[in-house]
């Protein structure tokens, strides 16, 4: 099954998107401002020590104090098979420390990001680890013949005190690479010791790779696949990190990339909390504080056979739809599957293996258990950065926060698109009727506005703003003849 790998940058956010013949599978956005904050590492000071939770709490500079526990300051063995840590018994600080620290879970909610001094540096072929003594092998690599002699290798690169896992990629690249790999990070982290002995606490010192960068590097390209560019200048980027077979098409970017390829229709309809299904069965996804909650039902799907053939069929394709959803929506935590019911016990298991196989096409680690006697299966997936839905929804005012609504840098995003393609078209002046808040927004978005004049110099945009507008009411519209007068309060934007 080939994929397609999109990336673009615009408007502040950095964008990632895969597909498997064509269906969305992945959808990654960060903002430039802040980039990605699971690898960042910080300087910190103890501010808070729980004693009775062998747990603490670290002032990073960010808008929520970070958590630490004992079991995050060794590296974490449930992935990996090597030599053995123990989890050391007490904590060991104090209120005041300053400590070298690394981001390993997102801010959630209320929770503030999970940190560990364990650091870690991310390359394609090992994770360096320069103050933990482990050595472990990615489970993708099965053979134990082999997991044995990439551990053998591993040990004999690093130094004592040094501790490394073994990548997927690493039997593909001879010893000298990963010796470099290994140096390079080495004076990463030399020169982070020298930088925290004078920083002052709360200083960002390090940061991984921009997203296309850590996207392609974790990436086994199979023959068939194909990577997109959103703009020239990030495909001469991305091109020195496809390999040579792999096909690099350079969208012209005077049109949308996600939009023109029928990403960002994609990527909405996962915003909802209804998931279609190809007979016309569906799922409802609800995420609440504690866990999401997926219902399937069999909907407009009636089948030609029994009542529980139908059901079985049903729940089959559901349990597809529920891994891609997940990933897609990255949704991470614990998960309670209502299934539809079936008396079957065969069917009952053909439905856990099901899903079980479909989760494993997911990078990140998900264990499922057996289907309870009311025909719930739960199922749990490590968090792993912040969803792009968390960029693109806010909460909503009008109903008491208990529903979303989109917020208006999503907003502005389609509606980029859409004027990209008036302008393509061969419009010239463009009128925008939107909300008077969004309206502000965009105004004062240079980034938005430096885009679309460069790329279109000789065009007017005109935008009017409207009180009465919902935020998500936006129209475009070319307008031909300029005498035309336009209403007061219009605002050029260019």
């Amino acid at each position: 099954m080939s994929k397609k790998y999109y990336f673009d940058d615009q408007y502040g956010l950095d964008l990632c998107a895969v597909t498997e013949n064509d269906r969305l599978t992945e959808y990654l956005a960060e903002p430039h401002a802040n980039g990605a904050v699971i690898g960042n590492i910080y300087k910190g000071r103890v501010t808070d020590v729980l004693n009775g939770m062998q747990a603490a709490f670290v002032d990073c500079g960010l808008e929520r104090h970070c958590y630490i526990s004992v079991a995050d300051l060794v590296a974490d063995r449930r992935k990996y098979a090597g030599t053995q840590i123990d989890i050391p018994s007490e904590l060991n600080l104090n209120v005041g420390d300053e400590i070298m620290v690394q981001i390993t879970k997102a801010p959630v909610g209320k929770k503030g990001a999970k940190v560990t001094t364990n650091l870690s540096f991310i390359g394609k072929y090992l994770i360096y680890m320069p103050n933990s003594d482990f050595i472990g092998v990615s489970l993708k690599i099965g053979d134990d013949e082999l997991r044995k002699n990439l551990i053998f290798g591993a040990r004999r690169m690093l130094n004592a005190g040094e501790g490394a896992i073994v990548r997927t990629a690493a039997p593909f690249a001879v010893k000298g690479v990963k010796v470099n790999e290994i140096n390079h990070y080495r004076k990463i982290y030399a020169a982070l010791k020298e930088r925290f002995a004078v920083a002052p606490v709360g200083e960002l010192l390090y940061s991984d790779s921009p997203l296309y960068v850590r996207v392609l590097r974790d990436t086994m390209f199979a023959p068939g696949d194909e990577v997109y560019a959103g703009n020239r200048r990030l495909g001469e980027s991305i091109a020195g990190y496809i390999p040579p077979n792999i096909k690099l098409v350079v969208h012209d970017e005077h049109t949308d990339l996600m939009h023109s390829y029928g990403i960002s229709s994609q990527f909405l309809a996962s915003l909802e909390p209804r998931a279609e299904l190809e007979n016309g069965a569906y799922l409802v996804i609800e995420r609440t504080e504690a866990l999401t909650v997926i219902d399937v039902n069999t909907g407009k799907f009636t089948g030609e056979d029994s009542l529980e053939y139908t059901v079985f069929a049903t729940n089959i394709l559901a349990a597809r739809e529920i891994a891609r959803q997940v990933k897609l929506r990255n949704i991470g935590g614990l998960f309670v599957v209502d299934f539809i019911d079936m008396t079957d016990e065969r069917h009952c298991e053909a439905i856990v293996a099901e899903l079980e196989r479909a989760l494993k096409s997911d990078n990140v680690r998900c264990k499922v258990l057996p289907m309870s006697k009311f025909g719930l299966v739960e199922f749990t997936r490590k968090r792993t950065g912040i969803a792009a839905s968390s960029i693109m929804l806010k909460e909503c005012a009008a109903c008491r926060h208990s529903g979303s609504v989109r917020t208006h840098l999503s907003i502005l995003t389609d509606l980029r698109a859409k004027l990209l393609s008036l302008l393509n078209e061969g419009a010239t002046t463009v009128c925008i009727d939107l909300n008077f808040e969004v309206c502000n927004t965009l105004v004062n978005s240079l980034p938005l506005k430096e885009n679309i004049s460069s790329l279109y110099p000789d065009a007017r945009i005109y935008v009017i703003p409207h009180r009465t507008y919902a935020e998500t009411s936006v129209y475009l519209r070319s307008i031909t003849s300029p005498s035309i007068p336009l209403p007061e309060g219009h605002i050029l934007l260019y």
